[in-house]
């Protein structure tokens, strides 16, 4: 049991990390953009980002809570992305929720670079339909750091729950809250059961990634309003369309007989309580079991008829939606029934492989036949009709998939166990079973899959005696439903089932089921009957039960007997908190008023019974069938010899019927062998006596020890006189049936020596031993040496014996490791103590040791041998089986070129050669360059598949399986020096010392007697244990060497913040021994991610200063504060078979930044594993090494210039784990992910380190070190010629009414403040403008970080600090306005290192789609074409528009680096040097206001031109009409008259 399952509802501390990546389509390309975080109350911001729809933040933020799990989960977080405004109130461009519970429920507790889409705030913008509009996406990180809490799972049946405690007459106040919408109800004074019927409505859309609406009860007390309930639902189940109408369900619970309840009244009371409605309270006596012990617990047993608990509720129902989870139900018990068989099979024929393979063949064809005919019969499927919602046909459909699913992956299982070769079939085995037991956690969790209107409310049964309150049982109502009757398909649950019942203490504040709080185990049943079916249901129970008065019982079956067979072997106890290891314990159990107890078994935390309790006449009422399905539960106590209560628990019985226990009885062992493998399975199915299975003892929330036992009721038949008022009988010997099959083994300790001392009072008591006990052998080290700082070594650190051991693994006795006090008066006391559990890493499968029997007379104790170091002869009697080949016919073929086996690394051979790539630029390369390139995760092209890589690991090196922990040459076992218990808390161990130790377990050869059973009594190993190479070997451990520790920081991650303002200042500090070095004078500003590239180096001496501590500080003016730290063992990386001193890297070099570091070349390092392991040296034929009589094929694909000697060497070194005599791994050139820690927040992560370590011993020439200085970025210069611009929006009408734009472009690197512009393309009518101008940006860039550096003053003392973004460059098109302000048109975001390939020609140009061609300009150098301006989400009326092109702009864009800039400089704009040619332009492309004369002949006159010409012409013509009628009269008086 994980402790942090039983605290999950502890207070404890919790960090909210969250980052801040980038936002992209804002919509918003002009202004100061910045993103608010909202979380409690509590809020922070982000630097503002200037002039760019996809702003780049980057930025790290931790928010701090002390409380509960269930406090926290009901937080959401609230991202908003704001644009600043100096004189009005910032804007709010879009938001995103994202609330907690649902980031809990990730794998890891965490988003990690999650795009989130940001919606129109509510409430500024009316929008229509049943969704918003996006208003574009924000990248975040969210996670959520705890110290020791766990997910609690779904309530079933049997688990009770934590109680909530209601306080009486007060006010109430039920809040609804969803952050930030909140309503409220009226407050309802001086009741218990407030009522309010009133509705509470919000104005709000389902948001993208809050899940969770939560409902608060406050009460007022002392003038404050406190929160004394909570209720949270998701809004995917509660999404309901109609309506229901409740139905009245009578509920009913009858107890029976009860045991263990911790009490001094005579009287029990007992009540039930669903949602509001109360049952009445049911009394009793309670007496002291029976015995000829005195117990504090208190039992009862009610006389027929038996009167129940009743009331009537008034509930929705939902029975036909259950149907399908009990079927599921059944089908994962089925299964869960069938392996437990199977795991019987698998203790008593543990050998027989090929048979266990044909049992879970035919258990796994069993299975997939239940499922399928469940399917065919539609036992999970159900028609609601019209009133079925959406989630209930989705649900359906997603169950029915899942169970048509399933059988084929049963099926393949199947198919593996046929194709499996006999020598893996153990593992094939056990990966199977672990893959059943998969599929039963994912059948129940699908069973709990429900919605909550549908669910319904908990069952309560409380206890009571005295007057208060003394436990609770919370269970699920729905399991106790009755369910309607069906023909066909009956489902079944446990609606009036016999079953015991566990009762939690009412102050027990965990939340597991096993906590040792226990107050009661209560045999009953219960009921919840629809009213209207109750007659159909009293009918449907004639058979077993009848009701001579209404709401009355009486079984038709008055009793049954049982004999009680309870089988104790032995128990592992862990040290507890009194400092005493030797325990004179005995076990009680407490069943049917009855109570019965083993002896005493003096021991040192392992004590062993061999202990059979008898119950004669036990009776239980009702008929043997009420217990088959449901076995009752027996309590159980272990006690210390201070009568002292070390913990408690329970175990379900097996239940045996009259007819089987004879069969069981007439049949043995012999006999199920004699017959098939499946009927030997199916006799397991109900095997008398039950095996042995280890229980649970916990107390306080901890489990304290584990017992090996198990317990059968077998039915009596005969007359009843006869069993009457039988005391429990003790007797001593398990049957042979159950017993463990006890084998020799020869068991080998190195006691290497105590670490870690920081007791210094304790250090300077005296001398001291060490001791390792297994079962009934103690190993003894010799006296202590005398303190070297932290470190205590032993004089004589080797001792070995023989121990008997059960066959089974399981059932293997814990390993109990102490540290004792030798006095001058032969008296010893135990200092702490440590409990090592068994593991099948300490048995030497491929080795055995010679046993000879004992001499009766000999003087030696029994199973106690203590061998110095020094009686060790030449001889090595251990006998490892050698395979001899035929080596010299198998290395000539080889020579003549005739390969006689495959390659073992055949598919690692790579075929490529990178001599022909001209991108890669070796001269340039640095280990950062390395570093960088194990960070990709793109597809293998030339360039990163030709740089050489390392392996960079997310966590500690420690942590890694393949390198066994570091715990392959010894066990650091913690020694434990009390225990501190907490109220609200796991308890903390005392801790004060390492004890590391290598254990070895080896079978005896010739071990066993006549019979077969082994006796470690009465045999010794040899004399002669050990070798030259093993003296050598234990001489190297506990010798004293000089190490140079070198120590590589590369950078910090996600460093938790210090300062109120800013990111921490952060530095490094090292501690060894009692030397420091201190890195704060190159401490790095305001950064959450610090690079540091620094390199320190140490010297040390094992064993005295093992160990490392590596913290980060954070630089202040006034005290410098710790951000974290971490410790790393030293002693176990040198002494590893990993060899974790110096990394091996992927391929050899002599030179350049992939350097060959370790002070051997490869093939000596091959040579001298060789000779460690005692084969022969490798043999090189060619480009072939033959290692351990394989072959191995030469890896290298870029420095295939070296030594082909080495480079073959190197290949058998990464290739280890593949060469029989080795089958491990050597440690790869690599980087570790370190966790930081502090001391006031134990558990709780401040951030990561990345870093490696090299151990040289002080006498070795040392390789120069590796220079990890931060690469500076390189200076770049970046010219870009903008050369025309395509259909432009217009911005304008001229005076005339006709459309035009004055166009010009605005473009920057860093700063948006130093912007570039182009001059103005005047009056262009076409949406066209042509430039021709250079803008020349400077720009330092890192190639291998692929970011910008951008280097500014900063922070509260001026300093200097960094900020990196990616390479972009921005331009924007703008439409230049006189008397107002300016209209912005378009805008281009480039981005150099990962640059779209623009288009050739103007015509193609559109948007760029995801899958289109994009180049790095940075090696590239230049490039020109056309790019497409993209509009931003402009929306007009609160209406949104689609993205659409806005224009076309042609660029030409080149990169250069400074020197070759400085060779061939270049002018802005139009000057010189390199001067552009200006732009062809039309004439009337000029500024009108400075040239008035050029702009009426350019500009007036075309326009007026035409209007002049008719206006002369008219005036012309009127002018001449006008002559014409003013002389007209004169003409006309000149003509004479006749």
């Amino acid at each position: 049991m994980n402790p942090s399952d039983c605290f999950a509802g502890a207070v404890q501390d919790f960090l909210i990390c969250i980052t801040v990546h980038k936002a992209a389509e804002t919509g918003v390309p002009n202004g100061e953009l910045y993103v608010k975080i909202c979380l409690d109350k509590m809020t922070k911001n982000t630097k503002t980002q200037t002039n760019s729809e996809n702003p780049f933040f980057n930025e790290y933020f931790v928010f701090e809570f002390h409380c509960t799990l269930a406090e926290l989960l009901r937080l959401t977080v609230l991202f908003e992305l704001k644009k600043y405004k100096m004189y009005k109130k910032n804007a709010n461009i879009g938001e995103l929720m994202i609330d907690l519970h649902s980031v809990w429920n990730q794998p890891n507790h965490c988003y990690f670079k999650r795009w989130g889409r940001l919606e129109t705030p509510l409430g500024e913008h009316p929008f229509k339909g049943g969704e918003r509009e996006s208003c574009g996406y924000l990248q975040i990180d969210l996670a959520i750091v705890s110290q020791h809490s766990a997910v609690k799972p779904t309530l079933t049946a049997d688990e009770p729950e934590e109680l909530t405690k209601w306080p009486t007459h007060h006010d109430f106040d039920d809040i609804k809250s969803f952050h930030p919408l909140k309503g409220k109800t009226s407050v309802q004074k001086n009741t218990m059961t407030p009522v309010w019927n009133q509705e509470i409505s919000f104005a709000w859309v389902f948001p993208s990634l809050a899940q969770r609406f939560l409902i608060l009860f406050m009460m007022q007390e002392h003038m404050q309003w406190k929160c004394i309930a909570q209720y949270d639902l998701s809004f995917d189940e509660i999404a309901f369309e109609g309506n229901w109408s409740d139905q009245s369900f009578v509920v009913e619970f009858l107890p029976i007989l009860g045991d263990y309840i911790p009490s001094n009244s005579q009287q029990y009371k007992f009540a039930v309580q669903l949602a509001e409605f109360y049952s009445n309270e049911l009394e009793g006596p309670l007496t002291t079991p029976s015995g000829k012990l005195r117990s504090q617990m208190k039992s009862f047993r009610r006389e027929a008829p038996y009167q129940s608990c009743l009331f009537r509720v008034h509930l929705p129902d939902n029975r036909i939606k259950f149907e399908a989870d009990f079927f599921m139900i059944d089908i994962a018990n089925y299964m869960r029934s069938e392996l437990a068989t199977f795991t019987i099979f698998q203790l008593k024929f543990p050998n027989h492989m090929q048979h266990q393979a044909k049992c879970l063949k035919s258990i796994i064809h069993s299975i997939v036949s239940k499922i399928e005919e469940s399917v065919s019969l539609h036992r999970f499927d159900y028609d609601m009709g019209e009133e079925s919602t959406t989630w209930d046909l989705n649900r359906q459909q997603y169950v029915l998939s899942y169970f048509r699913k399933v059988p084929k992956e049963l099926r393949s299982l199947r198919q593996r166990l046929k194709s499996r070769y006999s020598s893996n079939m153990d593992s094939t085995i056990m990966d199977i079973v672990n893959e059943l037991h998969r599929v039963i956690g994912e059948i129940n969790s699908l069973s709990n899959l429900m919605h909550v209107q549908d669910d319904w409310p908990e069952l309560l049964l409380t206890l009571s005696a005295g007057g208060k309150q003394i436990g609770f049982c919370h269970l699920n109502a729905k399991h106790f439903l009755c369910l309607q009757q069906r023909p066909i398909n009956q489902a079944s649950n446990h609606c009036w089932r016999m079953k015991s019942f566990l009762f939690k203490s009412s102050s027990c504040p965990h939340t597991c089921s096993n906590c040792g709080c226990n107050a009661g185990l209560v045999l009953g049943c219960i009921s919840i009957v629809l009213e209207s079916e109750r007659h159909e249901f009293l009918s449907r129970i004639a058979g077993e039960w009848s009701t001579p008065t209404p709401y009355t019982w009486l079984p038709n079956v008055a009793q049954t007997f049982f004999r009680c067979h309870i089988y104790v072997h032995q128990a592992k106890v862990r040290p507890g908190s009194d400092n005493k290891v030797e325990c004179d314990g005995y076990v009680r159990v407490i069943f049917a008023s009855q109570a019965a107890e083993t002896g005493t078994a003096r021991s040192v935390c392992s004590p062993i019974w061999d202990a059979v309790i008898t119950v004669n006449g036990l009776s239980l009422p009702g008929g043997v069938n009420w217990y088959l399905q449901n076995p009752p539960q027996l309590g159980l106590e272990l006690f210390n010899c201070q009568q002292e209560t070390v913990g408690s628990g329970q175990i379900k019985s097996s239940v045996i019927t009259a007819d089987l226990s004879e069969e069981s009885s007439r049949g043995d062992e012999s006999k199920y062998l004699a017959k098939g493998t499946l009927q030997r399975l199916s006799k397991l199915r109900n095997v008398s006596p039950p095996p042995l299975k280890w229980v649970s003892i916990a107390k306080n929330g901890r489990v304290q020890a584990e017992l090996l036992m198990s317990v059968e009721l077998k039915q009596q038949l005969g007359d009843t006189q006869i069993f009457e008022d039988k005391e429990p009988q003790l007797t001593t010997g398990i049957p042979l049936s159950i017993r463990p099959n006890m084998l020799n083994y020869v068991l080998e300790v190195i006691f290497v020596g105590l670490r870690n001392y920081s007791k210094v009072g304790m250090c300077t008591a005296g001398k001291r031993r060490a001791k390792v006990i297994m079962a009934d052998l103690v190993l003894t080290s010799g006296l202590s040496t005398s303190r070297v700082r932290n470190s205590i070594n032993f004089l004589v650190a080797y001792a070995s014996g023989v121990v008997s051991l059960p066959d089974q693994q399981e059932y293997w006795p814990a390993i109990i490791a102490t540290d004792v006090l030798a006095s001058s008066f032969s008296h010893e006391s135990t200092l702490g103590a440590a409990l090592i559990p068994p593991s099948p890493n300490f048995l030497q499968k491929d080795r055995s040791s010679k046993c000879m029997r004992k001499p009766v007379e000999s003087s030696v104790p029994n199973s106690v041998i203590v061998i110095n170091q020094d009686e060790t002869t030449e001889d090595d009697d251990r006998h490892i089986p050698e395979e001899k080949g035929p080596l010299f016919w198998k290395r000539l073929k080889i020579m003549l070129g005739l390969r006689t086996a495959a390659y073992a690394n055949q598919n690692l051979l790579r075929l490529g050669d990178c001599r022909d790539l001209t991108e890669v630029v070796d001269s340039r390369f640095t280990w950062w360059t390395k570093f960088y390139n194990s960070m990709w995760i793109g597809g293998d092209d030339g360039l990163h598949k030709c740089k050489h890589k390392l392996v960079i690991y997310s966590s500690e090196l420690e942590k890694q399986p393949q390198f066994s922990y570091f715990q392959d040459w010894a066990v650091p076992v913690p020694l434990v020096h009390g225990v501190k218990m907490k109220k609200h808390g796991p308890p903390k161990e005392d801790v004060y010392a390492t004890l590391k130790l290598q254990i070895k377990l080896t079978p005896c050869e010739g071990a066993n007697t006549e019979d077969g059973v082994g006796d470690g009594n009465a045999l010794l190993p040899l004399p002669a244990a050990l070798s030259p190479r093993e003296q050598s070997l234990i001489k190297s451990l506990t010798d004293v060497v000089k190490l140079i520790v070198r120590v590589y920081v590369v950078q910090g991650l996600q460093i938790r913040p210090r300062d109120w303002f800013s990111d921490s200042d952060t530095y490094v500090r090292l501690t060894l021994g009692g030397k420091m070095i201190s890195d704060r004078a190159n401490y790095v500003p305001n950064q959450s991610n610090p690079i540091f590239g620094r390199f320190f180096e140490l010297s040390t001496t094992l064993p005295a200063d093992p160990i490392l501590e590596l913290a980060l500080f954070d630089h202040d003016k006034r005290k410098d504060g710790i951000i974290g730290y971490t410790q790393i063992d030293l002693e176990d990386r040198w002494h590893s078979k990993h060899r974790a001193t110096v990394g091996i890297p992927q391929e050899y070099s002599r030179l350049g930044y992939n350097q060959w570091r370790d002070p051997l070349l490869p093939s000596q390092l091959l040579a001298d594993l060789c000779q460690q392991r005692g084969i022969p040296p490798p043999y090189y034929y060619g480009n072939v090494i033959e290692v351990d009589g394989t072959l191995l094929g030469d890896e290298t694909v870029i420095s295939k210039s070296e030594e082909l000697k080495e480079r073959l060497s190197l290949t058998a070194l990464n290739n280890l784990d593949r060469l029989p005599s080795f089958g491990y791994k050597l440690v790869p050139e690599h980087v570790e992910t370190r966790s930081l820690y502090t001391d006031d927040s134990p558990g709780v992560l401040q951030g990561k380190i990345q870093m490696w370590l090299e151990l040289y011993e002080t006498s070795m020439f040392l390789p120069t070190p590796v220079d990890i200085t931060p690469v500076a970025p390189y200076d770049y210069e970046v010219r870009v010629v903008v050369k025309s611009l395509r259909d432009i929006q217009f911005g304008d009408k001229n005076i005339f009414g006709k459309l035009m734009s004055d166009i010009y472009v605005i473009g920057w690197c860093q700063d948006s403040g130093k912007y570039q512009s182009t001059d103005i393309h005047y009056r262009s009518f076409a949406g066209e403008a042509a430039f021709n101008w250079r803008m020349i940006f400077q720009m330092k860039y890192s190639p291998n970080e692929d970011m910008m550096v951008i280097r500014r003053k900063g922070g509260l003392q001026g300093e200097e600090i960094e900020i990196k973004k990616p390479p972009l460059i921005y331009f924007q098109v703008w439409d230049k306005d006189v008397l107002s302000k300016d209209e912005f048109l378009g805008a281009l975001e480039l981005n150099l290192s990962d640059l779209p390939l623009p288009y050739s020609s103007e015509r193609r140009c559109k948007p760029f789609p995801n899958s289109h061609q994009r180049i790095n300009l940075f090696n590239r150098r230049n490039v020109e074409g056309w790019f497409p301006l993209v509009d931003g989400l402009i929306s007009k009326d609160g209406v949104p528009v689609h993205r659409t092109i806005t224009g076309k702009a042609q660029l030409q864009l080149e990169i250069l680096t400074e020197p070759e800039a400085s060779n061939a400089p270049a002018g802005l704009g139009h000057q010189p040097p390199m001067a552009l040619e200006p732009p062809n332009r039309p004439k009337t492309s000029f500024n009108p206001l400075t040239h008035p004369f050029k702009s009426a002949h350019l500009i007036l006159w075309p326009v007026i031109r035409k209007y002049v010409y008719i206006g002369i012409l008219l005036l012309c013509i009127g002018l001449g009409l006008t002559l014409f009628f003013y002389g007209l009269p004169t003409q006309l008086m000149k003509i004479p008259l006749k």
